[in-house]
C-alpha cells in the first residue's frame, strides 16, 4: 500500500468515476446514485489524503505530495464532496445526472494530478485530463444553442492555449535534455524568457486571467449553473497550484517573468472588477469576478517570495470555496438578478447564506476572503510591489458595489413576477450551509492551515 500511497486519493477517484458512470447497470431508475458514489467516493478520498501526509513520491519523482499539494488535495475533494451531495439533492433539469456526475469525477482526477505533477510531460496530460471533462459539462444542456456555442468557444481557446503550453515546454525539454521539474533548465537570454512566457501563457487560459480570459464570459453565461459552479472552483485550485510551481521553477532564471505576472494581476483586477458592474446575469457577473480573482492571486505569485507562493495558494482555496456555493445558489433560484428580488422574504436562509458568501468575495473580517486578502497583499509589499497590493486594495472596494447590488435585491426589493423555482432540497440546503460553514472556519483557522501549506523543491 505504500508504494501506492501518493496516488490512493486518484485511484479511488478513477474507480468511483468508472462507477458512476456504469451506475445504471446496477441502481436501475435510480439516476441520483451516480451522484451519490461521487461524494462517497470525494469523501473516502479526502480521507485517504489527509491522512496520507506529504514527503511522498512515486515514479521517481515525477509524482510528488508536499505540504501544498495535501493541502490543496484535501480541500478539493472536501469541496467535491459537498457539489455530489448538492447534486444528489437537487438533480439536473432534464436529468442527466449520472452523466454529469461522472463527468465530474474525471475532471476531479485530472486536477488531483495537476496538483501533484513534478514533470511537464504529466503536467501536460493532467491539465487535459482535467479540463476536457469541463468541455462537455459546459455544454451539458445540449438543446441549448447558446450553450453550445459558448462549450465550443471554451473548447477551441482551451485547445490554441493548450497548444502554447505545449510549445513552450518543448523549449523547455529541449534546453533542459529531461522532462524533470528537478532538471528544468533555462539558457539565458530571450530564448529562455520566451519559453518561459509561453508557458505561463498557457496556464494563464487556464485561469481565465487577461488577456486569455475571452471565453469565460460567454461560456458561463450559457452553461447550466451547476457546471459553471463545478469549473469555477476545483480547477481553478488545480490551476493555481501549478502556475505557483512553474513560476517559482522558471521565474529565478527568467528575468522578467515577474514583470509578465504582475502585469497580468494588474490587469485582470482592473477588468475584472469593472466589467462586472452592468451584468444582469448572475453567471456572467461571476464569470468577471473569477477574472478579478485571478488577479488578486497573481499578485501573491508576482511576489516572487515563498511567502506569495503559499498566501496564493491560500486565496484559491479562500475564492473557490465561496464560488461554488454561490452558484449552487444561482442554479436553485435563478441566473438573472431579478430572480433575485424579495429573496429575503421567500426563502432568508439562502438570503442570509448568500450574503455571507459575498462577503468573503468582497473581503469582509474574519472570512476566509478577508484573510486570502490579507496573506496576498502583504507578501505583494514584502515583495516591493506596494502599488500593486494598493490598487488591489482599492478594486477591492470597488467590486463590494457589484456584489452589494445582489445584496440589495435580496432583501430590499419587491419579487419581479411570481418565482417559478422549486424550493431546493434539504440535501441541497446542506451542501450550500456546509460551503458557507467552511468559509467561515477557513478564515478563522487561517494562520494553522497557511502552515500547512509548502512548495518543497521540485
Amino acid at each position: 500500500m505504500s508504494s501506492i500511497a501518493p496516488v490512493a486519493p486518484e485511484l479511488v477517484i478513477a474507480l468511483s468515476a468508472l462507477f458512476t458512470l456504469f451506475s445504471d447497470a446496477v441502481f436501475r431508475r435510480r439516476e441520483r446514485a451516480g451522484a451519490w458514489i461521487g461524494a462517497v467516493g470525494c469523501l473516502l478520498a479526502a480521507g485517504l489524503s489527509a491522512s496520507g501526509g506529504s514527503g511522498l513520491t512515486l515514479f521517481g519523482g515525477q509524482i510528488a505530495v508536499d505540504g501544498a499539494a495535501l493541502f490543496a488535495r484535501t480541500i478539493t475533494l472536501l469541496l467535491a464532496t459537498a457539489f455530489f451531495v448538492w447534486l444528489a439533492g437537487a438533480g439536473l433539469r432534464g436529468g442527466g445526472v449520472r452523466q454529469f456526475a461522472a463527468l465530474a469525477m474525471f475532471g476531479i482526477l485530472g486536477a488531483l494530478l495537476v496538483i501533484s505533477a513534478r514533470d511537464w510531460v504529466v503536467l501536460l496530460l493532467a491539465l487535459e485530463t482535467a479540463t476536457m471533462p469541463a468541455y462537455v459539462l459546459m455544454g451539458f444542456e445540449r438543446r441549448a444553442d447558446r450553450g453550445l456555442e459558448g462549450a465550443l468557444k471554451y473548447f477551441l481557446f482551451s485547445m490554441v492555449s493548450s497548444v502554447v503550453f505545449f510549445y513552450g515546454i518543448s523549449f523547455i525539454v529541449g534546453m533542459s535534455g529531461s522532462t524533470s521539474f528537478a532538471a528544468t533548465t533555462l539558457q539565458p537570454g530571450a530564448i529562455g524568457l520566451v519559453a518561459a512566457v509561453f508557458v505561463v501563457a498557457g496556464l494563464l487560459a487556464k485561469l481565465s486571467a487577461v488577456p486569455f480570459q475571452w471565453w469565460a464570459p460567454d461560456a458561463y453565461s450559457a452553461a447550466p449553473a451547476a457546471s459553471v459552479a463545478f469549473v469555477s472552483s476545483i480547477p481553478k485550485i488545480a490551476g493555481l497550484i501549478a502556475f505557483a510551481r512553474v513560476v517559482a521553477l522558471l521565474a529565478p532564471q527568467a528575468r522578467g517573468l515577474t514583470v509578465v505576472v504582475a502585469g497580468a494581476a494588474v490587469l485582470s483586477m482592473l477588468l475584472g472588477n469593472l466589467a462586472a458592474y452592468p451584468q444582469q446575469d448572475l453567471r456572467r457577473l461571476m464569470a468577471y469576478s473569477g477574472i478579478a480573482h485571478a488577479g488578486y492571486l497573481l499578485v501573491g505569485l508576482a511576489a516572487g517570495t515563498a511567502g506569495g507562493l503559499r498566501a496564493a495558494s491560500f486565496y484559491a482555496v479562500a475564492y473557490a470555496i465561496p464560488s461554488m456555493a454561490i452558484m449552487l445558489i444561482v442554479a436553485g433560484v435563478g441566473v438573472r438578478l431579478d430572480d433575485f428580488k424579495g429573496l429575503a422574504s421567500r426563502r432568508p436562509y439562502l438570503a442570509w447564506t448568500m450574503t455571507l458568501l459575498l462577503l468573503s468575495l468582497i473581503g469582509v473580517p474574519p472570512l476566509a476572503g478577508f484573510t486570502g486578502k490579507l496573506f496576498v497583499f502583504t507578501a505583494a509589499i514584502s515583495g516591493g510591489l506596494l502599488w500593486v497590493a494598493v490598487l488591489g486594495v482599492a478594486l477591492s472596494v470597488v467590486a463590494a458595489g457589484f456584489y452589494l447590488r445582489i445584496v440589495r435585491a435580496m432583501f430590499f426589493s419587491e419579487p419581479v413576477g411570481t418565482p417559478t423555482a422549486p424550493a431546493p432540497s434539504p440535501l441541497s440546503v446542506a451542501a450550500i450551509l456546509l460551503c458557507a460553514a467552511a468559509v467561515v472556519a477557513v478564515g478563522v483557522m487561517s494562520s494553522p492551515l497557511l502552515s500547512i501549506i509548502a512548495f518543497t523543491p521540485h
